[in-house]
C-alpha cells in the first residue's frame, strides 16, 4: 500500500493518466466524469478525481432462479486491476486504506487517483462536491447561519442534511434525488456555477 505524498502533478501528465485509466473501465458504467482540479482546469493537481456511476448485471444463483444478486461490475474490475498489480491501494492522510464499493484511494501509473462510485440518483450531488474546490465544499455541508472552520458561510438550508452520500429531509429522512449538479444545487437554493468559477 502507498502512503499518501503531498507532491502536484502537471496538469497534462494527470489528464493522460486519467484518460489511461479510464480506458481500462470500459464497460462498466454508465456515467463517469472527471471532477476534482482537473474539472476546475488547474495548472497542477495532487490527485485525479473520477466519479463514476457503476453498471450493474443481475445473476441467478440457484437452479430455480428464484435467488438473484446484482454485480457491481466496476467493483469486479477494479478487483481485476488490483490483483494483477495495474493498481495499488492508496492510503489516506490517516494511513487507512480506502477501498469499497463507494470509494477507492489508489494509485495507477504513479498517479493518485480517488475513484468515486455513486448510484446515478446522486450523481450530481456527488461531482458537486468531489469538484470543489474544498473550501466550498465544505461550504455545501456547514448550515447556513454558521460558518466553516475558516470562516466561509455555511450553503445547506437547514431543512436539508447530508447523510449517508445523499441530500436528505431533516425531518422525514427522505432522500433527494439528485441526478444532475443543477438538481444539488436547486435543492440546496445555491445558483450553479461552471466548475472553474467555483472560490
Amino acid at each position: 500500500m502507498t502512503a499518501p505524498a503531498d507532491t502536484r502533478i502537471h496538469r497534462p501528465e494527470a489528464i493522460a493518466a486519467a484518460r489511461s485509466f479510464i480506458a481500462r473501465l470500459d464497460g462498466c458504467y454508465t456515467d463517469l466524469r472527471v471532477a476534482g482540479s482537473l474539472r476546475r482546469r488547474l495548472a497542477y493537481v495532487h490527485d485525479v478525481e473520477i466519479v463514476a456511476v457503476p453498471r450493474t448485471a443481475p445473476v441467478t444463483i440457484d437452479l430455480l432462479d428464484e435467488q438473484i444478486v446484482v454485480r457491481d461490475l466496476l467493483d469486479e474490475r477494479m478487483a481485476d486491476l488490483l490483483d494483477a498489480g495495474t493498481v495499488e491501494k492508496r492510503l489516506d492522510r490517516n494511513g487507512v486504506p480506502r477501498w469499497g464499493p463507494l470509494l477507492k484511494y489508489l494509485v495507477y501509473d504513479g498517479v493518485r487517483i480517488d475513484l468515486v462510485a455513486p448510484c446515478a440518483e446522486r450523481l450530481g450531488w456527488i461531482l458537486l462536491l468531489r469538484t470543489g474546490p474544498a473550501a466550498f465544499s465544505r461550504q455545501l455541508v456547514v448550515e447556513r447561519g454558521r460558518k466553516t472552520k475558516d470562516g466561509r458561510p455555511g450553503l445547506r438550508p437547514e431543512h436539508i442534511v447530508s447523510a449517508d452520500g445523499w441530500l436528505t429531509y431533516r425531518r422525514s429522512g427522505e432522500r433527494i434525488p439528485t441526478p444532475t449538479e443543477q438538481d444539488a444545487c436547486m435543492v440546496l437554493g445555491i445558483p450553479y456555477a461552471d466548475p472553474w468559477e467555483r472560490a
